[in-house]
């Protein structure tokens, strides 16, 4: 039996006798603590039912004082009975002392029941009609009704608001008169609030809480309390799961202190039973299997260290050599007759040992610690070699050293390679700081240049000079043309800088000259007019003429803006304004372009913390189907949500997230979104046709979306990706059509979005076989206008029928573009006369009010 069989069987022992104990505690306390909880449950509900129907007998009662003085006020009756001493103006004026903030309407009837006089209320309308307010004239004149008053009750919008029609017979002599009829709408909240211990609180009538266990099963959880003076109820509902909870929390906390307390015994037990039981037999069972293991151990040891390729000495504590291995032998040279006993520190070192190194292994052999080094050592013969040597003292079982074991491996070529690889790197440390083609200096010699600046007080001006055109050259004439162009122009920049100036190539047509001291942006303006006109010459190559230009960006230090450590970058966003505005330029970097540069680089930050944020938010466009007008998908389209400026629309962010190659990650939180938000549209019950993504390369190329898709319940809904007809055209790769097919083998409807404003080809479109192709707004805009326009929509709905596509128009913007494009044979229609972009909340507000839908033409936009 091995050691981990005697210990689990041990140790399973006695946790099972433990755990057998803790169960039978457990069960004792369930089977006691839940009827108890329950009984004390129900008369806390009962007693906390007949405060709160106490309670709103009270507010009952408030309302009924003053009611009760004016129907008992001979004026009312005498008003009632004809009396021409009581006008109706000091009547109405009575029945308004009884208006307050909570009442709805008053009204007083004769006994006939004709309404003598009204006066509404102060909030919003009466939820008691006419008919209802006359209920009590019948009893009050069949002689039923006595002088109590009538309180009729409704419920109000949420559980707590309750309205009331109190109604109360007019008398004289004993005989009725009429009937005075008020509507309180009374706000409970105080009293009927729900808390911890009731899992609802509300009124109820009589049938109600007669008919309260048929409707919902529950006979033991009503709790009901008359309301004194009326035919209604306080009902509570119980809160079962409380009882379970409060018995659950009781049972686990006795459970536990039971279970510490039985714990010690039990551990004790275990000790006792370890340590006189299953220690000894483990103690044997450890020195037989150690013994065996050493004895293998030193077996395979000693044939490893035979054959090992390492060389491998052993000597005594005072370093004299005992025992060597092969390879030391056939590295060094001598036999082992010839080595052992010798002193191991002098066998092997030389005149041109390391004395540094000797002293160090010496220190760690008289510390008895390892110790590594590298070291030259020499042969027998007297050649030398190098060595790399690790000394480890090998102790015994009182922790004394016995042995010093010495592995050291021939690095002597390795030591050699390392002196030409510094020889090499010397000498490319002196050809890295020139450009190979040019002779001008290069990047790593101008980053150089400005860290000295760093420090330098004086304000320099620096010039970043691109090429314009140069692809065109290279792609025309060859890369030699290319290249003749890169060392005439570096012939220029040498010709026209200044001395103190220094001229540099930093890429592959890109250039930097940095001005001297002293010289400021004028002459650095001066300087760029000169070179561009001498660079626009034509170039002459080989019976063949290079044309090219050039953009210039200028930058001085000052204060105000830059300093020279941010000239080059400063710089290049002035070159970039250049190649903005139109290539061939000199633009100078002023305070109104710092400014432009500021600003980006802060929405570079907020696109980065919006992307980690996840600020960004789906909206939604609906499309309609043509003919029906019946909703047929919705489009989902990006917003951001500023903290600071709001909503925001992608032309506000999309073209620099594609510079910050972030898209991806934007259309993905988009994609995420807009899924979770159309699941919970399906789950409000809006039946969601299909919904539509705009996605670039990258994201069709991303395997992640069946995946995101499948973990987002969103029911029958079809999803489709819209991608550029622009993607079309560039991408005609067997890779892009391998992505395109596993998408649709996933259940993706493919769309080409903006079809008409590339280039794309019939065979591209034959090759997609997308299952819709979106007409391009700029070309569905004027078909209210031009009969060229619209024979030109109407070609390409002939070419989706063809290849059996569907055609959806983008940019509807008024009922007439409906009209036409219906006619022209488009499937779908989509834009601002049906809705603009809406949020999820907005959306669902408009479909459900029916304003989406049956949009027939004429009819008036909703966006």
């Amino acid at each position: 039996m091995t050691r981990l069989d005697v210990d689990r069987r041990f140790l399973l022992l006695t946790a099972a006798g433990y755990l057998t104990a803790l169960a039978a505690i457990a069960a004792a306390l369930w089977l006691v603590a839940i009827p108890t909880l329950h009984k004390l449950h129900r008369a806390a509900l009962e007693t906390q039912a007949q405060t709160r129907a106490a309670g709103v007998q009270d507010a009952l009662t408030l309302v009924l004082a003053d009611a009760r003085t004016l129907s008992e006020a001979p004026a009312t009756a005498a008003y009632l009975a004809g009396s021409g001493r009581v006008r109706p103006a000091q009547m109405r004026r009575d029945l308004e002392r009884l208006v307050d903030g909570v009442t709805a309407q008053v009204l007083l009837f004769d006994r006939r029941g004709n309404v003598r006089l009204r006066v509404p209320g102060r909030i919003g309308h009466p939820v008691f009609g006419l008919a209802e307010t006359r209920q009590g004239l019948g009893l009050l004149e069949s002689g039923r009704l006595g002088g109590a008053p009538i309180v009729s009750y409704r419920p109000g919008k949420t559980p707590v608001e309750s309205a009331f029609l109190i109604s109360l017979p007019i008398l004289s002599d004993g005989q009725p008169r009429g009937m005075l009829v008020i509507e309180k709408h009374l706000d409970l909240s105080r009293v009927l609030a729900g808390d911890a211990v009731s899992a609802a609180t509300r009124l109820a009538t009589g049938f109600q809480v007669r008919m309260y266990p048929d409707w919902t099963g529950d006979r033991d959880d009503l709790i009901a309390a008359p309301v004194a003076g009326t035919d209604f109820y306080v009902m509570i509902a119980r809160n079962t799961g409380l009882t379970a909870r409060l018995a659950w929390e009781m049972g686990s906390e006795v459970f536990l202190f039971t279970g510490l307390a039985l714990l010690l015994p039990f551990m004790a037990m275990g000790l006792a039973g370890h340590r006189f039981i299953v220690a000894p037999h483990r103690a044997l069972e450890d020195s037989r299997r150690r013994l065996t293991a050493q004895k293998a151990e030193l077996a395979e040891l000693a044939q490893i260290a035979r054959m090992s390729h390492d060389s491998i000495m052993v000597s005594d504590r005072d370093r004299r050599i005992v025992w060597t291995n092969p390879a030391f032998l056939t590295l060094t040279g001598y036999a082992a007759e010839e080595v052992l006993g010798r002193d191991a520190d002098a066998l092997l070192q030389g005149p041109g040992s390391d004395p540094a190194v000797s002293r160090t292994l010496r220190e760690a052999i008289a510390e008895k610690r390892p110790v590594r080094a590298e070291i030259l050592n020499y042969r027998r013969d007297g050649t030398p070699f190098w060595a790399y040597l690790s000394i480890t003292p090998i102790f015994d079982n009182h922790g004394q050293v016995t042995r010093f074991a010495a592995i050291s491996s021939d690095i002597t070529r390795r030591k050699a390679y390392e002196a030409q690889l510094e020889a090499a790197r010397h000498k490319l440390e002196q050809q890295a700081l020139q450009d190979s083609l040019t002779g001008l200096p290069n990047r790593r010699a101008l980053e150089n240049l400005f860290e000295e600046l760093a420090s330098e007080a004086d304000p320099r001006t620096i010039i970043r000079i691109d090429l314009d055109h140069f692809k065109n050259v290279n792609d025309t004439h060859g890369h030699a043309a290319g290249d003749h162009v890169l060392i005439r122009i570096a012939e220029i920049l040498r010709e026209g800088i200044a001395p103190g100036d220094v001229a540099a190539r930093i890429g592959g047509d890109e250039f930097v000259i940095l001005l001297g001291a002293g010289r400021d942006a004028s002459a650095a303006q001066a300087m760029a007019e000169r070179l561009r006109d001498e660079i626009l010459r034509d170039i002459p190559f080989q019976n063949k003429t290079c044309r090219i230009g050039a953009s210039f960006g200028i930058c001085a230090a000052d204060k105000r803006l830059v300093d020279n450590s941010a000239l080059l970058v400063s710089a290049d966003a002035a070159l970039y304004a250049s190649k903005d505005g139109g290539r061939n330029a000199i633009t100078l970097y002023t305070p109104s372009l710092h400014r432009d540069v500021q600003q980006k680089r802060r929405l570079v930050l907020e696109i980065e913390h919006a992307v980690l944020r996840e600020e960004f938010l789906p909206y939604f466009q609906p499309q309609f189907d043509a003919a029906t007008h019946a909703l047929v998908g919705i489009e989902t389209l990006a917003r951001w949500r500023h903290p600071l400026r709001g909503i925001l629309t992608p032309a506000a962010f999309l073209g620099l997230a594609g510079q910050m190659s972030v898209l991806p990650e934007i259309d993905r939180i988009i994609y995420r979104k807009g899924l979770e938000e159309v699941a919970a549209m399906n789950r409000a019950g809006f039946s969601i046709p299909k919904v539509s993504f705009n996605a670039g390369v990258a994201q069709l190329r991303d395997t992640d979306l069946p995946g995101i898709a499948a973990t987002i319940d969103i029911g029958p809904t079809r999803i489709a990706l819209e991608v550029l007809e622009s993607v079309l055209v560039e991408e005609q790769s067997d890779e892009f059509g391998f992505h395109i097919d596993l998408l649709r083998e996933q259940g993706f409807g493919i769309e080409i979005d903006d079809f008409g404003s590339g280039h794309a080809s019939v065979v591209g479109l034959m090759q997609l076989a997308p299952d819709v192709m979106k007409i391009d707004q700029r070309l569905v805009v004027p078909v209210t206008r031009t009969e060229r326009a619209r024979r030109l929509v109407r070609s390409i709905v002939d070419i989706g029928r063809t290849f059996g596509i569907g055609v959806t128009a983008e940019g509807v913007e008024t009922s007439a573009h409906a009209e036409i494009l219906a006619g022209l044979g488009c499937d779908t229609l989509q834009g601002f006369h049906f809705a603009r972009p809406l949020a999820a909340d907005d959306f669902c507000a408009r479909l459900a009010a029916g304003r989406f839908g049956d949009r027939r033409p004429g009819a008036s936009s909703v966006a």
